[in-house]
């Protein structure tokens, strides 16, 4: 560390001080902290991509000098900024031209004049003959000394807050590391065939190749993975510490209800029955994660906990994440549990119970259920449904209505095992594979979107023989950014109007009031209505056994896992239903990911296969509550370092593990996170 009250050369001097300011602007304790700040990439500038290589797969870098820029309004506020680029190879320009689209940017027309030089990364694309890309980074070339620093070699690329450009914080941390490297404190083990974390840093700071940031990077993330992990083991020793006492059984439900059961139950849900009533009889609470696929018969396992806990006098609650599915839970629980027996009412923003009355009650709600004026007296058991789409404080909240209440959580999102090292490891997790008898067979078929009017004509020929259809189309309509390019279910709408009549066709999207949503479905239930139009809201919560169709249009925008939830929505009632996925974009690999949609019917290897194309943040949705955000680690590529992290963590929580200060930290994080969820 250099020391401001020894003589050192003015160009240090300098290194040090803007450093210093650097650090400020960034809220950083000292200059010496900028060592712990990573590029959150590279860019390899030794290469730039010209025209003449074609058009390429992935992101690349290119020069140019812009030679028009244009701003372009349409209805309303919306608008695009347009910006011509002449491509510069090896500092003189080629006449190749490439058009850089920014939407809803308008300030961005003055930001581009003519004859200025850029540096540009983004992936680009070909429409109409030319060649474009959109959104991509950019940066002003400047001639001048530091040009070795910013181009011609791998470059780190650091995030930035406002006030600060990518020039100046990789000049000032490159010029400030190269004259005073700090020291670097190994918080982990060292890792067999991996680099330290001190070396990591530097060749993050200082590459020389991609190759050596990839070897960098697997060793920030075994870092990352081997605390993360350790976490799961402080979160998990902490729950199984705490103890409850159990009431005596007061009355018995679950020997009358089974009883009467009109059918016998799968062996998969008595199995995880058994394990719900093993849990419900230890002295710790119950955590666990029932994984289902759409009709597995999730439901009919929570009215088992749920009856098997108000036998002991306390009171339950289901929570759904919409208003929706908590009618459609109720009406469920009410179907499968026999009257005179218990009470099922519901708890939505828009309505509340009446009193206790003379039978045992169930409560299902949405989030009104965790709302601070909601009381739940004497809770003993919370189950949630669709429970990624709850956040970690929002359950948190529910739980804190009971006194250590018990916890199941639903979901017919199946998650692949791999991922659940990640974000169930302090859960107890059931899987329920098997289908109940009854569920109709769904044959799925890919078309491209030449085949519309052939789609069409045959669903209608099925509507009048009396078959009610779903087209689901991914977007409203209000919110795309190139109206030329609009998947807008608006407009769909407005299509299948003509094509089956206004009075047979209605248009269902979640900005739509949950009483008209009710409403609509259930003209749709009665056949009043014959296709529905919809976004992807019919995803959860929409129970129609009626229902026998499915056209999902741009199938190639959404993922397999949410391609089969949705498909789950059709062959409810026994009779067996066709889904039509419509590809008009994604080309070759978009046509395999929905072929094999199209061979598969098992929610856990189709999530599998999501899992290895997409990774575990499209996979589960940006929401998925309880799942890690890492820096470093990719997923699925670092599931080896995953489970060698894994078992690192293990060896670690038996013994040695106070003795490394990322461990240290890890294990005060987690007992914080446990005590305020």
């Amino acid at each position: 560390m250099a020391n401001d009250r020894l003589a050192v050369a003015p160009a240090v001097a300098r290194a040090i001080r803007a450093a210093t300011a650097l650090a400020e602007k960034l809220e950083l304790s000292g200059p010496e902290e900028l060592v712990r700040y990573l590029p959150r990439r590279h860019e390899d500038r030794r290469q730039g991509w010209q025209p003449s290589m074609g058009l390429p797969e992935g992101p690349v870098n290119f020069q140019g000098v812009v030679v028009r820029s244009k701003l372009n309004r349409w209805r309303g506020r919306r608008c695009s900024v347009e910006v011509d680029l002449d491509v510069m190879a090896k500092g003189l320009e080629t006449g190749e031209r490439v058009r850089m689209i920014y939407y809803h940017l308008p300030f961005l027309a003055r930001a581009f004049p003519e004859g200025k030089k850029v540096a540009v990364y983004g992936r680009l694309d070909e429409k109409n003959g030319i060649l474009r890309t959109i959104h991509p980074e950019t940066e002003t070339i400047e001639e001048g000394k530091e040009e070795n620093i910013h181009l011609e070699r791998v470059v780190p690329i650091y995030p930035l807050v406002a006030g600060l450009n990518q020039r100046r914080v990789r000049s000032t941390i490159y010029h400030y590391l190269r004259a005073c490297w700090p020291a670097v404190l190994e918080a982990f083990p060292p890792s067999e065939e991996m680099p330290t974390r001190e070396e990591s840093w530097r060749t993050f700071h200082f590459p020389s190749s991609l190759r050596e940031v990839e070897i960098a990077r697997r060793r920030l993330a075994w870092e990352e993975l081997v605390a993360s992990q350790f976490a799961v083991r402080v979160r998990r020793a902490a729950r199984e510490a705490i103890r409850v006492e159990r009431p005596d059984k007061i009355r018995d439900l679950i020997g009358p209800w089974m009883a009467r059961l009109p059918w016998k139950m799968t062996r998969g849900q008595e199995e995880v029955c058994r394990a719900i009533d093993e849990d419900l009889a230890l002295g710790r609470p119950m955590h666990r994660l029932l994984q289902g696929d759409v009709g597995s018969g999730k439901t009919l396992v929570a009215a088992h906990a749920l009856l098997r806990a108000l036998e002991h006098g306390s009171h339950v609650a289901l929570m759904a994440p919409t208003t929706l599915l908590v009618e459609q839970h109720a009406e469920a629980l009410r179907k499968l549990l026999p009257p005179r027996l218990v009470e099922v009412v519901t708890w939505t923003s828009a309505s509340k119970p009446g009193p206790v009355g003379l039978f045992p009650r169930i409560t299902v709600g949405t989030h009104a259920l965790f709302a601070a004026k909601t009381k739940l007296s004497r809770l003993s058991l919370c189950v949630i449904d669709e429970q990624q789409r709850f956040g970690v404080r929002q359950r948190a909240a529910f739980l804190a209505k009971g006194e250590r209440p018990d916890l199941l959580v639903l979901t017919a999102t199946p998650i692949p095992r791999t991922y659940d090292l990640l974000i169930h490891g302090d859960l107890d997790v059931s899987y329920l594979r098997e289908m109940p008898p009854g569920r109709g067979e769904v044959r799925t078929y890919v078309r491209e979107g030449d085949a519309e009017e052939k789609i069409w004509a045959h669903l209608q020929e099925r509507v009048k023989a009396g078959d009610r259809a779903y087209v689901v189309v991914p977007r409203l309509g209000e919110e795309v950014q190139d109206p030329a390019e609009e998947a807008s279910v608006r407009r769909t709408h407005e299509l299948l109007c003509q094509k089956f009549g206004g009075k047979k066709v209605a248009l269902l999207h979640g900005r739509m009031k949950e009483a008209e949503k009710v409403g609509i479905l259930d003209r749709f239930r009665t056949g009043e209505i014959s296709v529905l139009a919809a976004t992807t809201v019919v995803e959860v919560g929409v129970d129609v056994p009626e229902a026998n169709w499915m056209v999902i249009d741009h199938a190639d925008r959404l993922g397999l896992s949410q391609l089969h939830q949705l498909r789950g929505r059709i062959g409810r009632g026994g009779k067996s239903g066709t889904c039509i996925l419509i590809q008009r974009a994604g080309g070759p690999e978009a046509k395999e990911r929905l072929d094999f949609l199209a061979a598969h019917r098992d929610g856990f290897l189709i999530a599998e296969k999501d899992f290895q194309i997409r990774g575990p943040g499209d996979t589960l949705g940006d929401e998925q509550s309880g799942a890690p955000r890492y820096t470093h680690a990719r997923f699925p590529f670092d599931m080896p370092i995953l489970e060698l992290a894994s078992r690192e963590a293990a060896r670690l929580w038996e013994s040695g593990w106070s003795d490394w200060q990322g461990l240290v930290e890890a294990e005060k994080r987690a007992r914080a996170d446990f005590a305020a969820n």
